[in-house]
């Protein structure tokens, strides 16, 4: 037993993968490859593009010319009468620097489509991650109790050797038999769930690697504090960044629609044949809308969203902030509590292998050395447990700090 944990160790510690990138998780290739075939990120780009033609159609303008042409007879006294035509060109006009504000408004508008488009990549990156190490947690359970029944068969083994012998009670070979069955009931509910998380991975993200728990690295201890670590969150996130784009696109609309309180005026190129032809009419001509009350309402509502999205900025900050703190202190203390619990695992299965030789050579009762087995077992899964909480912790911090699989 010690020279097979010897054995995991030196695996463990020589699968330690490039600075940055945790070897408990797969490649960064495949997953970057798998995130951007993913319906929401690829919708996501093409919420982008969309936001380029709206900042192509601000550019151009709401307004276009229209032509107007008419045809009339004039009956004069005398009964003369006279044929008539008029043509018309006309078009509105934004003037005071609102084609410069739309512009600036669409441009705005498709920081805030990429804004999200690189906040979807990062809630779909923790989302990946999550239900990546919740297959490896399930792995790794399954590996544990399929290790703990094999030591329940040779304590079976063991048992019925000292029956047959007549140094043993026929008690203790059906306490080994009921202990081997309860083992393997928790191993069959273990691989339920294990092969439940392997076909939500198998789904939800076609052609990822299958996560392997027989050689996961150790946790490292962070060489930065968790303050350090929370600063490059907060300075670096993307959901702030969203926050921040949508705040100054409702202020730039706000300071659009205020520019309406003075409307565009529409010009008009008229030209005209009267008479037959005897006289020719050429004209310019400029006419204002009078703005109402709902162009006031309008700025109104428009300056209540942007100081609304505001607040939201101001609120996004502290929620990042209380985020980013509670993933740099849930490394470190994951760190501590996995090598805490690693030393009751080794104390424990030292325990165990105790009781159980104590047992063959007849000198503990198989209810104690059963309990000692039980007592490793919940040992061995709570380490490993700590053991996949602290590497999870370890790259969630990574990825909040864009240090893996960054969109950028």
């Amino acid at each position: 037993m010690k020279a097979r944990a010897l054995v995991l160790l030196f695996l463990a510690a020589g699968a330690q993968a490039a600075p940055g990138a945790p070897s408990a998780l797969p490649p960064e290739a495949e997953v970057r490859r798998v995130l951007a075939s993913l319906p929401a990120l690829r919708q996501g780009v093409l919420n982008t593009q969309l936001a380029g033609a709206e900042r192509d159609k601000l550019a151009a303008g709401p307004y276009e010319w229209t032509v107007r042409a008419g045809a009339s007879r004039r009956t004069a006294p005398g009964a003369e009468r006279y044929l008539e035509q008029e043509v018309a060109l006309e078009r509105p006009l934004r003037w005071f620097g609102k084609a410069g504000l739309d512009q600036a408004l669409g441009e705005q508008g498709l920081a805030v489509a990429r804004a999200l488009h690189g906040d979807a990549w990062h809630e779909a990156g923790r989302a990946l991650l999550r239900d990546w190490f919740d297959a490896l947690r399930d792995l790794a359970g399954v590996a544990r109790l399929e290790e703990q029944l094999a030591v329940t068969q040779r304590l079976q083994s063991i048992a019925a050797r000292r029956v047959q012998a007549g140094d043993g009670a026929a008690l203790d070979l059906l306490q080994t038999e009921t202990e081997q069955r309860r083992v393997l009931a928790l191993l069959q509910q273990a691989r339920q769930r294990s092969e439940q998380s392997l076909t939500l991975l198998a789904i939800s993200y076609p052609g990822l690697p299958r996560p392997q728990a027989d050689s996961l690295p150790l946790p490292q201890a962070g060489s930065e504090d968790a303050s350090s670590w929370a600063e490059r969150i907060v300075h670096d996130n993307h959901e702030l960044q969203l926050a921040q784009a949508e705040a100054d696109l409702y202020a730039m609309r706000a300071s659009r629609l205020a520019s309406d309180a003075m409307p565009d005026p529409t010009l008009a190129l008229r030209a005209a044949r009267e008479r037959d032809g005897q006289e020719r009419v050429f004209g310019v001509s400029l006419s204002f809308p009078l703005p109402g009350a709902g162009r006031a309402a309008d700025r109104s509502a428009a300056a209540i969203k942007a100081s609304m999205a505001r607040e939201r900025v101001a609120q996004t900050q502290l929620r990042v902030a209380l985020a980013a703190r509670r993933a740099a202190s849930d490394s470190v203390h994951s760190h501590a509590i996995w090598t805490t619990l690693q030393e009751v695992q080794q104390q424990t299965i030292h325990q165990a292998e105790l009781m159980q030789r104590a047992y063959q050579a007849g000198e503990c009762t198989l209810a104690v050395a059963l309990a000692g087995r039980r007592q490793a077992l919940d040992a061995a899964l709570t380490a490993q447990t700590a053991q996949i909480e602290s590497l999870a912790a370890q790259a969630r911090l990574q990825l909040d700090a864009h240090a893996i699989w960054s969109i950028d």
